[in-house]
């Protein structure tokens, strides 16, 4: 037998822009449930560097001295490598004045943050362990969830359902929301490694006429690896056994060295497919996506995190004003879209043309591009390309009592 409960929005998904959204709702005096598939937070996640957008944005709703208690590293600096050698520093401080360092902050530290001041708020929960599987409806409008928390029934009756619950949606595969366009190119095989002594925290991308690859600051005292593989040569990497891999990692920077030799099979991968997604339409009665639900975000310039963030922020408004007026139709909830849609999807088109430049690798683009992009990084064209991916140019359209 199911037990039900009741609240004004129910989250499916506690991730960055879910408990923001769960958050800032609270905030405003909004009965709010978010719904977390997993037992805690403490999990492996790859979006965790934190772009100048990220903190305009946290400052823009007061949370970002409180963030920034929790436990980080900054960097200032992004550095293009060229054949190991040639080295192009790009400085945050140049591109970014408003903000000048990125975060590499943990996803479970960052998620735990969120919840801690969360918690502040009356009208916030946060239910783990907790699978919503269906959605209920009624007159054409979505009314609610069902789920299973700590393997019991139980169904959530809420005025909005918002899914939150990233690139594999149930939400937005229950609801029947189409995919409007899709990009997926190539793949990133991420491993961690140990940060040598007085390696300096900083993004650094390193580019040839083979393989390209970033290595990533990782809090505390590790480093991030993600190789590119164009769509479909994981198969043949695999076919052709660890030697090979383990071979071209040891031609590459002597960072990658030691893992290499440690290398016995291919269990030290996680592997993302870097699609880049867009939902024809975010909203149905009584129902909405965010974050990654609604638009995906290659790995190019590491603003995934921010992105989503942002239209969680900007949704705060919405939904809160959708509660108030008794208005959660369709048409209401599309005003999400309509303030963040264009913006995400010129933020996807600039990563596909990076991405597909660096990827085309049977083509003059996979083996000349470096050697441009390179040359471009140090003009200030590629900087006023980055200050596009990176930073907001204007505050989020919210007003100012959406804040902490």
């Amino acid at each position: 037998m199911s037990s039900s409960y009741e609240v004004d929005v129910c989250i499916v998904g506690a991730g960055p822009a879910g408990m923001m959204l769960g958050g800032l709702l609270a905030r405003q005096g909004i009965r709010t449930l978010v719904l977390e598939r997993h037992r805690n937070f403490d999990r492996e996640f790859r979006g965790e560097v934190l772009m100048p957008q990220f903190t305009q944005m946290c400052r823009q709703i007061g949370i970002f001295d409180f963030i920034e208690k929790y436990p980080h590293l900054k960097f200032r600096n992004l550095e293009i490598v060229f054949h190991k050698s040639h080295v192009s520093r790009i400085s945050l401080e140049e591109i970014a004045p408003e903000a000048p360092f990125a975060l590499w902050m943990p996803q479970p530290v960052l998620l735990g943050a969120l919840l801690d001041k969360s918690k502040e708020f009356p009208n916030f929960q946060l239910w783990f362990n907790t699978s919503a599987h269906e959605l209920v409806r009624s007159g054409g409008q979505v009314t609610g969830v069902r789920a299973l928390k700590d393997g019991q029934s139980v169904e959530i009756k809420a005025k909005i359902v918002v899914g939150a619950d990233g690139r594999a949606s149930t939400v937005r595969r229950e609801d029947g929301f189409e995919i409007e366009c899709e990009e997926y190119s190539f793949d990133v095989m991420w491993f961690s490694i140990p940060r040598p002594q007085n390696y300096e925290p900083t993004v650094r991308a390193f580019l040839s006429a083979g393989r390209n690859y970033l290595i990533l600051p990782k809090y505390p005292e590790l480093l991030q690896v993600g190789l590119l593989v164009p769509k479909g040569e994981l198969h043949e990497y695999k076919q052709k056994g660890i030697e090979s891999l383990r071979a071209e990692l040891l031609a590459d920077d002597a960072v990658l060295h030691d893992f290499a030799r440690q290398l016995h099979d291919f269990s030290s991968f996680n592997v993302l497919q870097a699609r880049t997604s867009f939902v024809k339409r975010w909203a149905q009665n009584g129902c909405l996506l965010v974050g990654d639900s609604a638009h995906t975000c290659s790995p190019a310039g590491a603003i995934g995190v921010s992105i989503a963030v942002g239209t969680a922020i900007v949704a705060a408004d919405v939904l809160h004003r959708a509660i108030k007026q008794g208005n959660t139709s369709q048409e209401f909830l599309d005003q999400v879209q309509e303030l963040r849609g264009a913006y995400v999807k010129k933020i996807q088109r600039i990563q596909n043309r990076i991405s597909g430049n660096f990827l085309a690798e049977s083509t003059w683009q996979g083996k000349v591009f470096p050697i441009l992009f390179f040359l471009l990084s140090k003009t200030p064209l590629l900087k006023k390309l980055q200050r596009e991916l990176v930073v907001l140019k204007s505050p989020l359209p919210v007003p100012p009592e959406i804040r902490f």
